[in-house]
């Protein structure tokens, strides 16, 4: 599968997040390895948005998107400006891997920062459709505006949730 913009490429480098309600929009984010991308698409509206998180906590300021705790404000503030409910949204994130072994454990980021993204949703009443955590690989993630396909690709394979 390739991805594949047919409209505007909105890309959500590390930290930060982008938005569209406009027909044929691609929201991206490129070379997620420990970080986490989350979207949100509402079926209704056809409104999009995709965050780039790169750890699960820290202190204010920075990129708006660069802590999960931090930053899910700031998604879903977005998202809801161009007419999105997130009620009525589908959810869903990818990325969270381990890229060194010796990672593993209590430092592994990529497993914290899935662990935060689900926590702070679910704290809102909220969970995710679908999730592409884990492994070792990285992805880059493709969100589209006009029909909500998440596409998910790693160097091991390629998967649209």
């Amino acid at each position: 599968m390739t991805l594949v913009a047919a409209g505007p490429l909105l890309v959500a480098g590390i930290g930060e997040l982008v938005a569209s309600a406009e027909h044929g929009s691609t929201l991206v984010a490129y070379g997620l390895g420990s970080c986490v991308a989350l979207g949100a698409w509402d079926p209704r509206t056809r409104a999009a948005a995709l965050a780039h998180f790169m750890l699960p906590t820290g202190p204010a300021g920075g990129p708006p998107a660069k802590f999960v705790d931090r930053g899910l404000e700031a998604f879903l503030e977005r998202f809801a400006a161009l007419g999105g409910s997130i009620r009525r949204a589908e959810l869903k994130a990818a990325g969270g891997a381990s890229m060194l072994s010796v990672m593993a454990g209590a430092l592994d980021i990529g497993r914290r920062n899935s662990e935060a993204v689900n926590a702070r949703l679910a704290a809102l009443g909220l969970k995710l459709a679908a999730a592409d955590f884990g492994g070792s690989a990285g992805r880059t993630v493709q969100l589209s505006v006009s029909d909500g396909r998440f596409h998910v690709k790693s160097v091991a394979r390629s998967a649209v949730l």
